[in-house]
């Protein structure tokens, strides 16, 4: 570069320089989370620093390298993020639901003694003449509320059919007043109420039918107090096609779930009854049933003429530390010290409070917020997360270069992901087999095993291609699979250990892994990166400053020039596609020896698509490739943590991906228009190395004759 050209290009330059910087300073203050002594107390934070200063270089090079298209990289992503940001709200519009339904809890708190204690159907048990204390049970009374009309069966009745306990009861009105009595049970009787009765010693009052709304006392006691016998025995009060006028004691919670999901019938309101005494001080209490439950309530109560006695929305900070545990924040409802006006039966009412327009608008606004802050931010805000950012980072920044290979090549071939495979399973499979070896030796030979093999399966559609014609994504996808069930194949046949439980093989030895630079906790980042250093620097000379990247160029700008002017396009194109192989299969060698540290199934899972994206991106400029593949994988990893923290599917990131993808191939009908005016006028435009095409122009006589 001249001074002249360089003093036109300062201003960019010093820009570019500024935000590489700020780049760094952010994602080093953000990962240490803005403190000095986290970072100074972290290990390897030297490295992370460094890493970091190589990510704030990436910018650089990316802003200097596509200058004013980087800004359009930057807003189609932007477009995309705000597109996704879009889905996310769509995914979050039932967000405020979480206010109306859940599981919940109604209890009436009081000091008094309560006016029943049953209600039809309860099982009250006592254990009769226990000859362990010093007055003996002889005689229990039980009050439940009844109600005129209701046909009713009292039971006493001894749960050991061999104890010698004879019982005998008694129904009592309000007024204490003797309505029916029994002293056994009749061989009929015995049939009908066979899961309770035992023996003929049992009592029963049978189908006897109230006279009035009240209350009403069960009285059970052996038939003769002198008698030895000693046992359990259990009082209950069946209902013959009545249900009990209340539902609830005093201090007992009930509940159930407001609508619950896939419900057929989902509860939208609950009414539970109790029986209170006059001058019974109580407070209602609507809760949560959970702490993690954000059901917002709303009760009230009702007295036995139906008329509202009390109700409530809420509660205060100082209601909800006075009730904990029952009551967790203020969206729960409390009717505190309320006095009974009269005794007889009351109903709690409660139900969540009805949603409105705005709070369902402000609550999709705050989730989709919330997620996006995660998503954008999630992986700088632990050490292990930006660990995991580079390792993503580091094997699509390796895609991104083999595919801008061939891409540059007008190739559009898709084989990064077989020649990942079989890179990931000659890297491994020579270190299983000698994991005795020297790391100083194993190592390298490993890398250029994985090399090779990628660089031999990324021959074979060049060699299709070539001359045979056959379409290259058409090969390319073929082959991907038949690699996947190479590899898959022999990590099951052969390299899987007998006691494994998945499809899996042996843990390298250490002489075979790639040596790390920083170590969170297990997760690492390894020397990879500055071999990626070496790899971006030998592709930028292979395809700028070598005749066969000049070939490569001249078939991707026109092949029927490059054809005309003397270039061997069939050579090039094979060995465009298996260099792109190669570096492919170094991909697939970090996989296996920085990152798993062993061979597992769908050791890719798609990488090599990814790989696409990145290239696209960068514009297939090897200098602009660890940019863009930091982006994508920096996106890559929000998914992933926002999918967990925020419980939003990273399906969403794929609708960024395919928005990118789209707005990135729409430059086609750039490329359209410009390729017919350099058809009109008899020139070809090549790439000088800037990223822009136009930098040199060649009328098509001057390319064909050098």
């Amino acid at each position: 570069m001249n001074q002249r050209h360089f003093s036109r290009h300062l201003p960019l330059i010093a820009f570019s320089v500024l935000i590489g910087l700020g780049v760094m300073f952010f994602i080093t203050y953000r990962v240490f989370g803005g403190s000095w002594e986290t970072m100074t107390n972290a290990p390897n934070y030297v490295s992370l620093i460094i890493v970091n200063a190589l990510i704030g270089f990436c910018v650089l090079l990316f802003v200097v390298e596509l200058r004013w298209d980087a800004l359009r990289v930057i807003l189609t992503v932007i477009f995309a993020l705000l597109l996704g940001g879009l889905v996310t709200a769509v995914f979050f519009l039932d967000a405020a639901n979480k206010y109306v339904q859940g599981e919940f809890r109604v209890q009436v708190v009081s000091d008094a003694e309560p006016l029943i204690d049953m209600g039809y159907g309860d099982r009250m048990t006592e254990l009769f003449n226990n000859p362990n204390v010093d007055e003996p049970v002889k005689e229990v009374s039980y009050q439940f509320v009844g109600r005129e009309g209701d046909e009713i069966a009292v039971l006493a009745y001894v749960e050991d059919r061999n104890a010698d306990l004879d019982m005998a009861v008694a129904l009592l009105d309000a007024n204490d007043e003797v309505l029916a009595e029994a002293s056994g049970a009749t061989e009929e009787q015995l049939r009908t109420f066979r899961r309770y009765l035992k023996t003929e010693n049992d009592a029963v009052i049978e189908s006897f039918v109230l006279p009035a709304d009240g209350t009403y006392s069960v009285v059970a006691r052996m038939e003769n107090p002198d008698s030895d016998a000693r046992g359990e025995a259990t009082v209950v009060v069946v209902s013959e096609g009545g249900e009990s006028p209340v539902d609830m004691a005093y201090n007992a919670p009930v509940g159930a779930t407001f609508n619950a999901p896939n419900a057929s019938d989902p509860i939208t309101e609950a009414a539970y009854r109790f029986a209170g005494s006059r001058g019974d001080v109580i407070s209602v209490l609507s809760y949560a049933a959970r702490s993690n439950v954000a059901v917002d309530l709303e009760v009230a109560l009702v007295g036995p003429d139906g008329a509202v006695l009390a109700e409530s929305t809420g509660s205060t900070a100082e209601q909800v530390a006075a009730y904990r545990p029952n009551l967790n924040s203020e969206r729960d409802a409390i009717i505190e010290g309320f006095t009974l006006p009269a005794s007889g039966i009351y109903t709690v009412r409660t139900q969540p409070e009805p949603l409105t327009t705005s709070m369902r608008i402000s609550e999709t606004v705050s989730q989709t917020a919330d997620a996006y802050e995660t998503f954008l931010l999630g992986p700088l805000s632990r050490q292990n997360r930006w660990v995991i950012w580079m390792r993503d980072a580091l094997t699509l920044i390796m895609l991104g270069l083999a595919i801008a290979i061939v891409f540059r090549a007008e190739q559009f071939s898709l084989g990064a992901d077989g020649q990942l495979y079989f890179g990931a399973l000659a890297a491994g499979a020579l270190v299983l087999a000698f994991g005795d070896l020297p790391k100083i030796l194993l190592v390298p030979v490993a890398l250029l095993s994985a090399a090779t093999a990628g660089f031999l399966w990324g021959l074979v559609p060049g060699v299709l291609k070539a001359y045979l014609g056959a379409n290259e994504l058409v090969s390319t996808l073929m082959l991907n699979t038949v690699a996947a069930r190479f590899y898959e194949m022999v990590i099951t046949e052969q390299l899987q250990p007998p006691d494994a439980g998945f499809t899996t093989s042996d843990w390298f030895a250490s002489n075979g892994l790639l040596t790390p630079i920083i170590d969170v906790a297990g997760d690492q980042v390894t020397i990879a990166v500055y071999l990626l250093i070496i790899l971006v620097l030998i592709t930028w000379v292979l395809i700028q400053r070598t005749p066969l990247g000049y070939e490569i160029r001249m078939i991707g700008a026109n092949i029927k020039f490059a054809n005309f002017g003397g270039v061997n396009s069939k050579r090039t194109i094979m060995l465009a596609m298996a260099i792109s192989g190669a570096v492919a299969g170094l991909a697939g060698a970090h996989l296996a020896m920085g990152i798993h540290r062993r061979l597992i199934l769908n050791i890719s899972l798609g990488l090599g698509f990814e790989g696409v994206v990145v290239a696209l991106l960068a514009r297939n400029n090897p200098l602009v490739v660890p940019f863009t593949g930091l982006l994508y994988a920096y996106l890559r990893t929000g998914a992933q943590v926002m999918e967990r923290d925020a419980n939003v599917s990273s399906e969403v990131v794929r609708i960024i991906q395919a928005v990118v993808i789209l707005l990135i191939t729409a430059d086609a009908l750039v490329a359209f228009f410009r390729q017919r005016r350099i058809t009109r006028r008899g020139t070809i435009e090549l790439d000088d190395g800037s990223g822009e095409a136009g930098g040199l122009t060649a009328s098509a006589q001057e390319v064909a004759h050098g």
